[in-house]
């Protein structure tokens, strides 16, 4: 009797399920969007109980899609996004909206912790510098802000562990999303104590951490008849969503690098030891034993959609729902010259994370003149982006860390120019498997994992991932962008100073 699984990803704007059977072959697949709540300035929230109900609406579908018995359905794990805050009470309640990874808020609180503890220190400790993406800073901006919730908080969990709550009623954390939320020893595998009597937290509000493929439960009674799931069907630990769409890319050795573009874009390269990252960060990967060393830029895709919904001018056909406006910003930078005509774009527009970790980072298009057309407008959106994954890149070299080959997923991955442009900054190849749902399917071998289907799940990745293709650079291209990237490197510094200034003047404005 043939078995299957499901992976189900909680990304920034939405949730994607999708039944896998156990050889690998996708059944079917479904999505829901849900909002952002941007409060103001650097405040970015989402309601944790509508990922619950985006859940469950793919959850429905799938099933319903499939025609899979219920039963036959082994094995679920759950990705997100991540690290994110997410307070409940001893019910089970959410307290409040979660401050998900885009939100700062915390960056005086950040300020404060770096003067009492310090970078260094945390980084001994966690593997990974002090700053509003992780729990540290959110934590201590929660109980200085909302005394009162903080006092009825029984556990702070990260959006998969709650799915999994609302799944199994079990209350757990992967280790992927412990070693993201700087409050975890990553050499001693638990929370950190010296922290904790540092920062000022109790270690009992975070729950117990289990490995990605560890076994939490099985699905309720009650998750069940929302679901259509069946109570037999396991639900492993789970996982952060890079982590799963890097074993999704099949990249499980040494060396072997994804990049994964959506609302941001992730970069993870495997590795086998926690070093001091540099102006990076670390986590483990979704394998046992693996670690990655990462980068990451916000709002790379964000920054794409920001201009879609603010500055494109859809015409009749688009208005119709006829063409997909992606697509025609694709052939509108295609039309583009190389290097948008001397435009650059720092994509920047919630602040950044590495390599400048700078929650008042803001974007800016630098060179418009009045010959400025819409396509290289777009189009530098698409190489600020690349820029700034190359940024990070260049910091994992300065670290010792190489790429022996990069591999690219997730929505991102679906646009040839956006890839060509990207190969081209970079000066490498970019490999794209034929399987990218994102995540899902690394959470399914995961899930496979933990019910015993997969006893070596790596070697299960790497022979059942098909390459699509192979993005070449091209060495023209390159030789513009390699002038125009000292000029983006550049540009940042250069307007650092008025950033702070700039955020200084609009502190406390709703925005």
């Amino acid at each position: 009797m043939s078995k299957f699984l499901i992976g189900i990803d909680i990304g920034t704007t939405n949730v994607k399920s999708v039944l896998f059977h156990e050889d690998g072959t996708k059944i079917s697949e479904h999505s829901v969007e849900y909002p952002i709540y941007l409060i103001k300035s650097g405040w970015v929230e989402q309601d944790p109980r509508e990922w619950w109900e985006a859940t469950v609406k793919t959850l429905i579908q799938v099933l319903r899609d499939s025609k899979v018995g219920k039963k036959d359905i082994v094995g679920i794990c759950v990705s997100s996004q991540a690290p994110t805050l997410i307070p409940i009470d001893s019910d089970g309640n959410v307290l409040r909206n979660g401050l998900i990874w885009m939100d700062r808020r915390s960056q005086p609180e950040t300020n404060f912790l770096e003067t009492r503890i310090g970078s260094p220190k945390v980084k001994s400790i966690t593997g990974n510098r002090i700053d509003p993406y992780y729990l540290s800073s959110k934590l201590l901006w929660y109980k200085n802000h909302e005394p009162e919730l903080y006092k009825k908080t029984y556990k702070i969990l990260q959006i998969n562990g709650y799915i999994n709550y609302m799944l199994t009623g079990t209350i757990t954390t992967d280790i992927s999303h412990a070693s993201l939320m700087g409050v975890f020893d990553v050499r001693q595998n638990r929370w950190s104590e010296e922290l904790a009597d540092l920062i000022g937290y109790d270690v009992d509000l975070f729950p117990q951490v289990y490995d990605n493929a560890h076994v939490i439960g099985t699905v309720s009674e009650k998750a069940a008849g929302l679901t259509g799931l069946s109570t037999t069907t396991a639900v492993v630990c789970g996982t952060v969503d890079g982590a799963a769409a890097t074993l999704e890319a099949g990249a499980v050795d040494i060396g072997d690098a994804v990049e994964m573009t959506g609302t941001s874009t992730v970069l993870n390269i495997c590795t086998d030891k926690w070093r001091d990252p540099g102006l990076l960060f670390e986590m483990y990967h979704g394998l046992k034993d693996v670690l990655m060393i990462c980068g990451a830029n916000s709002t790379t895709g964000a920054s794409l959609k920001w201009f879609k919904e603010n500055l494109y001018l859809e015409d009749a056909d688009e208005l119709s729902g006829k063409v997909d406006p992606y697509e025609l910003l694709n052939q509108q930078a295609s039309s583009a010259k190389v290097g948008a005509n001397k435009l650059i774009f720092l994509p920047y527009l919630a602040g950044e994370r590495s390599p400048i970790w700078d929650s008042y980072a803001r974007g800016a298009f630098f060179g418009l003149h009045l010959n400025t057309k819409k396509e290289e407008m777009v189009r530098a959106i698409l190489e600020g982006a690349a820029y700034g994954l190359r940024h990070n890149i260049d910091e994992a070299k300065k670290i010792g860390v190489t790429i022996k080959e990069l591999r690219s997923v997730g929505g991102g991955s679906k646009s040839d120019i956006w890839l060509k442009i990207k190969a081209s900054v970079l000066n490498m190849p970019i490999v794209v498997p034929d399987i990218s749902t994102g995540a899902p399917f690394g959470g399914a071998i995961i899930a496979g994992t933990g019910v015993g289907i997969y006893k070596d799940p790596g070697k299960f990745a790497k022979e059942v991932i098909k390459i699509k293709k192979i993005v070449e650079p091209d060495a023209e291209w390159n030789k513009v962008y390699n002038e125009l990237y000292e000029v983006y490197i550049s540009l940042y510094q250069n307007t650092k100073r008025d950033f702070y200034q700039l955020a200084d003047i609009r502190e406390g404005e709703q925005v």
